[in-house]
């Protein structure tokens, strides 16, 4: 059988059991860098903000003349309305006689 023999904190050697690399943490992130290829890039960057830009204008600009022509078709219908509703509150007779009496210009 095994012997448990407890053993005190004084007994145990401050030495370190294991050992790091030296400069491995401040390296670290240079060498992942180069390990997974990625490289920065501000044209990238701002070529993507001008996108975003140009498609946002886009998009403000056809959304516009989508209202716009909306508008346009709306006036046109109410024009119509509003012609058929005073021809539909006038009798032919007196709209005959607003034409005939006419003052002369």
């Amino acid at each position: 059988m095994k012997n448990n023999k407890n053993i005190s904190i004084d007994e145990i050697s401050k030495e370190l059991p294991f050992t790091v690399p030296e400069n491995y943490f401040e390296q670290f992130a240079l060498q992942l860098e180069g390990q997974i290829g990625y490289k920065k890039s501000y044209i990238l960057k701002t070529y993507r903000t001008w996108m975003y830009m140009a498609a946002m204008f886009v998009g403000i600009l056809v959304l516009g003349q989508v209202f716009y022509n909306v508008n346009k078709n709306n006036l046109a219908k109410n024009t119509e309305n509003y012609e058929s509703y005073v021809l539909s509150q006038v009798d032919e007779s007196s709209l005959a006689d607003f034409y005939v009496n006419e003052p002369a210009k």
